[in-house]
């Protein structure tokens, strides 16, 4: 049986979250447990939590 090493003690993390709220606006997060905070703790109403894939940020080219 092949064992596999660890090569990041990183969080794991490759989803970013959009919280709904019902009143049409949104709250986007880096993390599920900051959508959870949003959900619970939000004075308006949550709707829905949407999974985004994270921006990727574009590495500076030139010279």
């Amino acid at each position: 049986m092949k064992q596999f090493t660890e090569t990041s003690s990183k969080p794991y993390e490759r989803h970013h979250y959009r919280v709904w709220l019902c009143d049409g606006s949104f709250k986007d997060v880096e993390s599920y447990e900051e959508a959870q905070h949003v959900w619970y703790f939000s004075k308006t109403r949550p709707k829905i939590i949407e999974v985004m894939q994270p921006k990727r940020r574009s590495s500076a080219k030139g010279f």
